[in-house]
């Protein structure tokens, strides 16, 4: 969904299709139709946003073969669906974090997603992101391999530059600190990450972590602002029904900041159910319904912000 402030800017508002992973195009486009089509209906919009989630195999598949990609752009139309995010964490599996960026793996698959992003966006929007992981597992990561993957991050940075001056497009991509891993906040981040590309290189910051102050909403706002680096997406945003802190406040203070100009970014959000994933999960009629649920909170909370849905 899109939602325009009265100052002009445009938030898109997606779900993350990683709920509901494919090893395939076939697989992945009826999983569109199965679900988010639904989501859609349900919500009574003309258009919906998906955060998809993009196997290797798929990836590679899509950039070897164009037909496939311009069927897959148009397969979204159809369905009344856009992507302006993907979700690049992922190995074979959505839940696996595959390679890190010590090794080749990771930086193509990463550049295929950026390509791929930039001829799924549409055509009146700009900027795209993507989320990876936060670099490494801190416990198998010697001090060698800083330097290897701090050239990979170089690398990115001047192929995303001439991503964007070709297509017209800048993609971002977005580290997502995480507990255990070398970038486990978001001042680690901005130290290793942001200081090497502020413009197409920043931070994914999870609204989870933040409300169960794993860190403090304010003081990751304020090392973003300082470091002039973007907020490329919020994540893992949705109504927790009492059962953990809410994401309310955090989406808020993320949403005034970018609204401000105190932090930059593309205003992405995206609602994530991981929980849906298990082997507990009713049904699809019901994982419609939490994702309609869950998007449908989210768009209420942005429309008290003062936001209004745009077409």
């Amino acid at each position: 969904m899109r939602l325009r402030h009265d100052d002009g800017t445009l938030v898109h508002l997606a779900y993350n299709a990683g709920v509901h992973p494919a090893e395939d195009l076939e697989n992945l486009i009826a999983h569109l139709t199965r679900y988010a089509v639904p989501v859609r209906k349900r919500l009574g919009v003309d258009r919906l946003g998906i955060g998809l989630w993009l196997a290797p195999p798929v990836a590679d598949h899509l950039i070897a073969d164009r037909i496939e990609l311009v069927r897959l752009r148009r397969s979204l139309e159809e369905r009344g669906l856009e992507v302006v995010s993907l979700n690049g964490t992922g190995g074979r599996n959505q839940e696996a974090p595959g390679p890190d960026w010590a090794k080749p793996e990771r930086y193509r698959y990463t550049m295929s997603l950026a390509k791929i992003l930039a001829f799924l966006l549409p055509e009146d929007v700009r900027f795209g992101s993507i989320s990876t992981i936060p670099i490494g597992w801190r416990r198998d990561w010697p001090a060698d391999l800083h330097s290897i993957a701090s050239r990979r991050l170089e690398r990115l940075s001047r192929e995303l530059r001439g991503l964007s001056s070709v297509t017209g497009k800048t993609i971002r991509v977005g580290f997502e600190p995480w507990p255990g891993c070398v970038l486990e906040t978001t001042e680690q981040a901005l130290q290793r990450v942001c200081g090497i590309d502020s413009e197409h290189l920043g931070v994914c910051l999870d609204a989870c972590h933040l409300s169960c102050g794993t860190e403090e909403t304010a003081s990751a706002l304020r090392g973003l602002a300082m470091a002039g680096a973007p907020v490329v997406k919020l994540g893992h945003v949705h109504d927790h029904s009492q059962e953990i802190p809410s994401t309310q406040p955090v989406l808020q203070d993320t949403l005034t900041a970018l609204l401000s100009g105190a932090v930059n970014g593309s205003a992405h959000i995206e609602v994530e159910a991981h929980d849906w994933t298990t082997p507990k999960t009713k049904g699809p009629a019901a994982l419609v319904a939490r994702l309609a649920d869950d998007l449908d909170w989210t768009r209420r909370n942005l429309t008290a912000l003062g936001l209004k849905l745009a077409a």
